[in-house]
């Protein structure tokens, strides 16, 4: 498994690089943090710890942001290459 060497923690790099998909898509709406959470129906703060890859993100949560970013899922792991 491939870890992110920019992070003290090691992390799958898979991770940061979904992260960095969403904040792309949600920066790209003009979306902040808060309102994707809340439009997802998930808490705020996790929408940071997944952005930056400090937590899994359920499917169910992806499921969610995907339709809050309008988009599916297949586009946010074909943008993170992964």
């Amino acid at each position: 498994m491939l870890y992110d060497v920019k992070s003290s923690i090691p992390r799958p790099i898979y991770r940061r690089k979904l992260g960095d998909a969403i904040r792309h898509r949600r920066k790209a709406r003009k979306l902040s943090q808060e309102k994707l959470a809340e439009h997802a129906d998930v808490h705020r703060n996790y929408i940071g710890l997944i952005e930056r890859g400090e937590q899994n993100i359920t499917i169910e949560s992806l499921v969610k942001v995907a339709k809050a970013l309008k988009c599916k899922v297949m586009d946010l792991v074909v943008d993170a290459g992964i």
